[in-house]
């Protein structure tokens, strides 16, 4: 995730009044980065400053951050409402594999992998034993800051969960055969 979307998700997901001095306390940003974007924000029509005196501002209610863009996953922006969509389809119906949840979705096993590896970085959903569950749907937002890559396995190894045996290509030749 990049500086601009760290301050674009912060102005979207902030509901109150702030300054550019919030902006910094929260990301951890420098002022001269903080005042060009908020600068840019405001041009584009997303924030207004509601103060000619001070640097206060508000984010449009119209506009709201929709994707996030990660540096874990190289390309890949993830969708908010992709996101809502699979903790709310979790907290629903249990799923056990990433197959059902892609068939339920209709959407690719990568996508869902994708996704999933993402929400269960950030404590968004969970795995036990019943399968995947929604654990925190505020952490929604959070998804893409951290990305763990194979914690889907340790998560499934840790609740017990073993991996299905495989049979290899020249038993598979064998028993067609």
């Amino acid at each position: 995730m990049n500086n601009q979307d760290l301050i674009l998700r912060f102005v979207s997901s902030y509901h109150s009044f702030y300054s550019i001095d919030t902006v910094m306390e929260c990301t951890g940003l420098e002022y001269k980065e903080v005042a060009f974007y908020m600068k840019t924000l405001v041009n584009i029509d997303v924030i207004r400053r509601i103060s000619k005196k001070e640097h206060i501002y508000v984010t449009k209610k119209s506009y709201s951050a929709d994707k996030v863009r990660t540096i874990h996953s190289k390309n890949w922006v993830f969708n908010l409402k992709d996101c809502q969509d699979i903790t709310s389809l979790l907290g629903h119906t249990r799923v056990k594999s990433i197959r059902e949840l892609a068939v339920m979705l209709e959407r690719s096993r990568q996508w869902v992998y994708l996704y999933l590896e993402a929400l269960i970085s950030v404590d968004a959903i969970g795995i036990s034993k019943t399968g995947y569950y929604t654990k925190n749907m505020a952490n929604i937002f959070k998804v893409g800051s951290v990305i763990k890559k194979g914690i889907i396995s340790e998560q499934r190894n840790a609740c017990g969960i073993k991996p299905k045996k495989r049979i290899s290509k020249l038993t598979a030749k064998r028993i067609i055969n």
